[in-house]
This record gives structure tokens, C-alpha cells and sequence, in this order.
């Protein structure tokens, strides 16, 4: 009875110890979920609060950017309009270098179109040198040039040059090409009628492109300045064609006897076609260039046929004279003087050309070109009966000293005469024997 009792005794102590643990194990769970639920809490506050600062932080960078791009933008267009201010500085600076030296230009060329011999006078005034008297050369109007012969240049050398404003682009970049392609050695030129107008009156003739690049600026100035009449007038009158002969109308008087007022078509193509090389179509050299004066003149008639300067019958016409062959008639043409001046000219001429490089920044062929064209009056001190004087003294024998180591060589001398009261040189020259 006892051992029952103890048995039942021992199972309600072991279930309630059953319950006991059970119990523990829930109040155990359930504070184990309270601490998760105040983790989770935890968490989500420290989430919303991280987030409230990343927003925050955020919104400051937002700002912070937006105010750097606010300044970037503020910077940028100050960056450009200083850009821009020197783009516009630039050009104004370029355009007033442009004409100043567009003004230098109109006063060489204008000088220059004159095509008028330059003197020089003594003290008294009396001309005692006319310059450039040795080229065998006469100036005449364009009106006293027929329109054939115009026309007969315009074909052959530039046919858009009543179009062009100095240079012509299309042949000017062939002409460039082929520099570049042929290694300096150009194949062709590109020149125009205007530029080859610069290229005779500056004498520089020099195979390179700061040269070349020179004178399509001087080509295009002188197109701004001169009308087309004016520069194909000077043109005509200036180019070489032939021995010492320069200017359309002493070639008219060289090659036919006539003035070029009279010339043919026939005979207008013959001497537009010179241009090209007056030496080689020469009918009175010493070899016979018959058929390359033929083969050259028919070339202008083409020409001109083609751009329809001249019409079908006045082609034919013209094609049968040059078969027949041009009627040459060589001409008495003489240079008015031999270019032969006294010492004391001679000084004067180098001391102007000097003083023209130097006040028109110009060569020394260009300058003495300028000289000789632009009909200027140079005023020398000499005193021409003081000159002569001293001339004829000392072109005396006895001034003649004979070298002791060369019988063919004598003493050089030389003369100058003074004015001590003006220091102006009267009279002066150098022998050399």
C-alpha cells in the first residue's frame, strides 16, 4: 500500500517537475521572442534613423552639387565670354594690320599703274637722267589697244579674269597640289593676270610659298584698289616681248611695223601668245621657229574660239593668215637712252632705292622697279657744269699711274666737290681704269 502510495507519489513530483520545465521552456521562448521583437524594433529604428541621415546627407549632396554645377555653369560662361572677346580682339587687331597694310599697298600701286619714267634734276633744275630710258618701251591707253588683243591675253593666260577677285582658286589649288606632289618643283602655274601684273612689277620671281603666299595678297589687294580696266591697262603696257622690248605696243612696232592699234587677229594671237616664252616664238632669231609660231598662235585662236571671244568665220579667217604665215615686219625700235649716268646719279638712284626699302618694306628689286615706274622727280645737288668739269679732269692722262708689279694695271681715282657752306656734294666720281 505504502509502495503504491511512494509510486504515486513520484509520478505527480515527476509531472509537475515535467510541468515545471515545460513552463520554463514557454517563458523562456517567450522572452526570447520579446528580445527579437526589441531587436527587430531596435534595428528598424537604427534602419529609419540611417536612413533619415542618408536622405539628409543626400539632400545636403544634392545641394552641395547643385551649387558646383551653379558655379560651373557661372564659370564656363565666363569662359567663353572670354573666348569669344578674343576671337573678337583677334580679328579686330587682324583687320586693322589688314588695312594698314591694304593703305601702304593702294600708295605703291597707284604709284606704280602711273607707268611713267622717274627724273632726276640737278640744283639748277635741269633733268639730267631719265630712268628706265634704256627698256625699249611705250605706254599706251586701253583704248588704243584692240579688244582682239585684250581678248587674245584673257584666253591664253586667264580666262576667268573679268570673274576672279586676284587669285583663282581651282588653279591655284592645282598649282599647289602639284608643288606639294612634285616636291617643290611645281609642274604648272596658277598665276592670273593680276598676279603676274605683281610678279613684273616687283621683279621677285623666287620658287617659294612665302613668296607665292605674298603676292595672292598683293593680288587680292590690287583687285580692291584697281579696276580690271586698269590692271589689264598697266598689264599690256609693262610685260616683256621681246629683246629689251616691253609693252603691247612696242612688241606691235617689233614684230609687224605697226602699232598695235593696227594689229589683225592673226597677228593679236601671235603676240598673246609670246607671253608664254618670248624667245622660243621669235621669227627673227637665228633658228627657224615657223612652226612654233604657228602651232602657238593657232593654240590662242582655239582658245578663243572655245570661250566664244571671237565667231566661226573670224576663227577660220584668222587659221588661214597663220598657214599662209603672219606678215613679220621687223620694226626700228630704239631705246631713248643707254642708261648710262654720272657718278654722282648713279649714287643718288642707290641711295633712293635704299631709302625705299626701308620707308615701304620692299626688296631691292621691288624698290627699284617702284623707281623706275611711279614717274617720280628726284632733286640732286649736283651741279652739272661742276660734274663735267671734274669728269673731264680727271679722265686726264697723267692721273693714269701705272702699277710697278702690273703693266696692265693703274691707280683708281676719285673726285668730290663740296659745298662747305651746306655740306651738299656738287659733284663727285670715281675712276677705275
Amino acid at each position: 500500500m505504502n509502495n503504491k502510495k511512494k509510486k504515486k507519489n513520484n509520478r505527480a513530483k515527476a509531472t509537475d517537475k515535467d510541468a515545471r520545465r515545460v513552463i520554463e521552456e514557454i517563458q523562456n521562448h517567450e522572452r526570447r521572442v520579446r528580445k527579437t521583437q526589441r531587436e527587430v524594433v531596435i534595428r528598424d529604428k537604427e534602419i529609419i534613423q540611417e536612413n533619415g541621415r542618408n536622405e539628409v546627407n543626400k539632400k545636403a549632396r544634392n545641394k552641395k552639387k547643385s551649387n558646383l554645377t551653379e558655379k560651373e555653369i557661372i564659370r564656363k560662361s565666363r569662359r567663353k565670354k572670354r573666348f569669344l572677346a578674343c576671337i573678337i580682339l583677334i580679328f579686330i587687331i587682324l583687320l586693322i594690320m589688314f588695312l594698314i597694310s591694304l593703305f601702304k599697298w593702294n600708295k605703291i600701286i597707284k604709284d606704280i599703274v602711273v607707268c611713267e619714267n622717274s627724273i632726276v634734276v640737278d640744283s639748277t633744275g635741269n633733268v639730267i637722267a631719265v630712268l628706265g630710258e634704256s627698256r625699249i618701251q611705250e605706254v599706251v591707253p586701253l583704248e588704243s589697244i584692240p579688244k582682239n588683243l585684250i581678248n587674245a591675253y584673257v584666253a591664253i593666260e586667264d580666262k576667268d579674269f573679268y570673274k576672279h577677285h586676284g587669285i583663282n582658286l581651282k588653279r591655284t589649288g592645282g598649282a599647289i597640289l602639284s608643288y606639294i606632289t612634285h616636291k617643290g618643283n611645281a609642274q604648272y602655274g596658277g598665276s592670273t593676270i593680276t598676279q603676274q601684273l605683281i610678279k613684273n612689277v616687283t621683279g621677285e620671281n623666287e620658287s617659294t610659298i612665302s613668296r607665292k603666299m605674298t603676292e595672292w595678297d598683293r593680288a587680292i589687294k590690287t583687285e580692291m584698289l584697281l579696276s580690271k580696266d586698269q590692271i589689264m591697262n598697266t598689264y599690256l603696257n609693262i610685260i616683256y616681248v621681246g629683246p629689251n622690248v616691253y609693252g603691247v605696243e612696242m612688241g606691235a612696232k617689233y614684230y609687224f611695223d605697226k602699232s598695235a592699234s593696227d594689229l589683225d587677229l592673226a597677228e593679236c594671237a601671235f603676240l598673246a601668245g609670246l607671253n608664254h616664252s618670248p624667245n622660243t616664238y621669235n621669227p627673227f632669231g637665228d633658228k627657224d621657229n615657223d612652226e612654233k609660231i604657228k602651232t602657238r598662235s593657232k593654240t590662242v585662236l582655239e582658245v578663243m574660239l572655245a570661250q566664244k571671244l571671237i565667231s566661226e568665220s573670224e576663227y577660220n579667217e584668222a587659221i588661214a593668215e597663220v598657214d599662209k604665215g603672219l606678215n613679220f615686219k621687223k620694226g626700228n625700235v630704239k631705246s631713248k637712252g643707254d642708261g648710262i649716268y654720272s657718278y654722282m646719279v648713279d649714287a643718288t638712284i642707290a641711295e633712293v632705292i635704299g631709302d625705299l626699302e626701308k620707308d615701304k618694306k620692299i626688296s631691292t628689286t621691288f624698290a627699284t622697279n617702284y623707281l623706275y615706274f611711279s614717274g617720280l622727280k628726284i632733286y640732286c645737288t649736283q651741279n652739272s657744269d661742276i660734274q663735267e668739269d671734274i669728269e673731264n679732269e680727271l679722265s686726264k692722262t697723267r692721273y693714269m699711274i701705272r702699277s710697278t708689279k702690273d703693266a696692265d694695271a693703274t691707280a683708281q681715282s676719285a673726285m668730290i666737290v663740296i659745298d662747305h657752306m651746306n655740306g651738299e656734294v656738287k659733284g663727285c666720281v670715281r675712276w677705275v681704269r
